[in-house]
């Protein structure tokens, strides 16, 4: 899995396996896109950081799983990416344009109708 420059607007998500917003964000994202709230021609890139085996929730792929995850994950073991992108708070949002510039970020829990706010952002850059 990667941050590809690919010519398609993406949606990152930046989560920590010890976060109790990221916990209970995994769900609420996740019946979002069982819904179809993903839009095609828009990727969604989730990322595993802040890993830490000695907080709750390791490993992250584990805690993942048993929330029903299928979408694949970039693991950021050594916080690069997150540093990349400015993560300052956990959940952090990134929508990035189909140029890849971001277009904008968010911090905290989003509720579904922000998800489809946040998507339609780049939708179509």
């Amino acid at each position: 899995v990667s941050i590809a420059a690919d010519s398609r607007p993406k949606v990152v998500l930046f989560l920590a396996h010890w976060c109790p917003h990221c916990q209970r964000e995994v769900p609420v994202v996740k019946a979002w896109l069982d819904r179809g709230g993903l839009p095609a021609g828009v990727d969604l890139v989730p990322v595993a950081t802040a890993i830490d085996p000695n907080r709750p929730n390791y490993p992250p792929d584990a805690w993942l799983s048993r929330e029903g995850w299928q979408a694949p994950v970039l693991v950021d073991g050594d916080g690069s990416i997150a540093t990349r992108y400015g993560l300052s708070a956990f959940p952090y949002w990134v929508a990035v344009n189909a140029d890849g510039t971001v277009a904008r970020r968010l911090t905290g829990e989003l509720r579904p109708d922000q998800l489809d706010d946040l998507v339609a952002s780049v939708a179509g850059s």
